[in-house]
């Protein structure tokens, strides 16, 4: 079990990188294209970028809710009082 959350781990890391990545280069691109006045900047990047982080977005979260969920801990049992 522990290596099945190893691996939700790494892919939420993974997707993460590529969510924040991609994000700062879809806005700072967007930026750009306003600010140079180029329309088609804008639909290229609509058309290119959102979809792949749209999807990294949907994986990151779903591995998020996975890891959420702890492995149950046993109970420790109380110890008793020793005598005097």
């Amino acid at each position: 079990m522990h290596t099945f959350r190893r691996a939700i781990e790494v892919l939420f890391v993974l997707t993460l990188a590529v969510l924040l990545a991609g994000g700062i280069v879809f806005v700072l691109g967007q930026a750009i294209g306003l600010v140079a006045g180029q329309g088609q900047w804008l639909t290229a990047l609509n058309d290119t970028i959102k979809t792949p982080i749209c999807i990294a977005a949907s994986v990151c979260a779903v591995a998020g809710f996975l890891l959420s969920y702890k492995r149950r801990q046993p109970q420790e049992q109380p110890q008793k009082a020793g005598a005097r």
